[in-house]
Formats: C-alpha cells, sequence, structure tokens
C-alpha cells in the first residue's frame, strides 16, 4: 500500500487547533500519528463495534461487533442486508475460512467474502490493510481536543487520508477521505474513528485490548 507521509505544515495545523479548549496540550499531530500507527501493529487482539447511518454504497451491513486478533480470527454478530431485508448473523473467521448462522439453523462453512459475510472483521489488525496502515496512509492531520470516550481520557484529531487506503478498510465507494480520530491518551491506541460522507457516518469503536482470546471452529 502506498505510504503518504504528514504534510510538513501539521505542526503549524496544531497551532491553528490550539485556540480549541484544551487542544494546546495535544501532541503534535506527525508524533501522534506515527505513534498511534506504531502501537496498532503490536496489537494481538481488539472487540470492534462498527455502526453505519445512513445508506453506504459498497458496505452491505447495518452494523458488526466481535473480537479480532492478528493471526486473522474473529468471531462476533452483525447486522446484513440482504435480500431488501435487514438480518441478523453470527460468525467466525479462522483465516480463509468463515462460518454464518443466521436467524434459523446452524452454523454453514463459507468462504470469506461471500454475501452472507460482507464485511471482513480481520483487516483491522491486517498489517497490509487494516489501521495502522490506514493511519500511516495519512495526508494530513490536525489537533482538536481532549476528550473522554468509554471512560477513556482521549486525543481527538481530525484526519485526511488517501481513500484508496479507507477503501482498502472498510468496502464503501466513493470518496472517503476525512475522519475523526480519538486516540487513548496513554497507549496511543485508536479508541474511536468515525468517518463522514454526505448524510452517511461509519462509526468503528476499539476496546478490549491485547485481552486472552481463543477463536475456535463451531
Amino acid at each position: 500500500m502506498r505510504t503518504t507521509p504528514l504534510v510538513a505544515t501539521a505542526a503549524l495545523a496544531l497551532l491553528a487547533a490550539a485556540a480549541c479548549s484544551g487542544s494546546g496540550d495535544l501532541p503534535a499531530a506527525d508524533e501522534m500519528l506515527p505513534d498511534a500507527a506504531s502501537a496498532m501493529r503490536d496489537v494481538e487482539s481488539v472487540r470492534f463495534d462498527l455502526a453505519v447511518d445512513g445508506d453506504v454504497p459498497g458496505l452491505d451491513i447495518k452494523a458488526a461487533d466481535g473480537t479480532v486478533t492478528a493471526d486473522g480470527s474473529a468471531e462476533g454478530t452483525g447486522t446484513l442486508t440482504a435480500f431488501g431485508m435487514d438480518i441478523e448473523a453470527e460468525y467466525v473467521i479462522i483465516g480463509e475460512d468463515a462460518w454464518v448462522k443466521g436467524p434459523t439453523g446452524g452454523f454453514q462453512q463459507i468462504p470469506v467474502g461471500d454475501d452472507m459475510l460482507p464485511y471482513d472483521p480481520t483487516l483491522l489488525l491486517d498489517p497490509d490493510a487494516g489501521v495502522a496502515a490506514l493511519l500511516e496512509a495519512a495526508d494530513s492531520a490536525e489537533a482538536e481536543d481532549t476528550e473522554k470516550v468509554d471512560g477513556v481520557e482521549t486525543y481527538r484529531y481530525t484526519v485526511e487520508f488517501d481513500p484508496a487506503a479507507f477503501a482498502t478498510l472498510i468496502p464503501a465507494e466513493g470518496d472517503w477521505n476525512a475522519a475523526t480520530v480519538w486516540f487513548d491518551q496513554d497507549t496511543s491506541r485508536v479508541v474511536k474513528a468515525e468517518f463522514s460522507q454526505g448524510d452517511a457516518t461509519v462509526t468503528l469503536l476499539l476496546s478490549d485490548y491485547d485481552e486472552s482470546v481463543t477463536i475456535e471452529a463451531p
């Protein structure tokens, strides 16, 4: 994936953002994002909650949650759009193998990328397509403020990046090239990211980092 360095004027953006309450205490953007990318590359497991508000072409899910591991496994639940209706499903992914359980019946094995599994959450920790790679593809960033998110003290930044990096992480059509990202003040890890385009918003929450996780085939 192409990696674009942060623009040299990020420090000036930080000074401009200092007018916001608390923003003068935030790390410079050209320090924060590389630190965050490095921290995300060291993650072994994480819980995620993904919510889609509005119509996002190319992304046939309304919500998904679960646990992802760095070795390419995941399990959780999701609400996908199929046959003109919303369907609740459970899923398990282990490498190239996946299983999905709909509202009725048991688990059925399917290939990753099947219509019954329109989003692959293992991408979140993928070294070439995940959150770390997205942060490394940032074109610019601006410090905004400090904020508590789900009990975690965070730094909030606005970030602009290569739309192709977002499309690799989350298969949405269009030029999604802006986000608001909240970073844990202690660990630099991502706590929340909110992507918007028009009237549509995709919100990603990350928590329970590096907890012991065992994911097995159903």
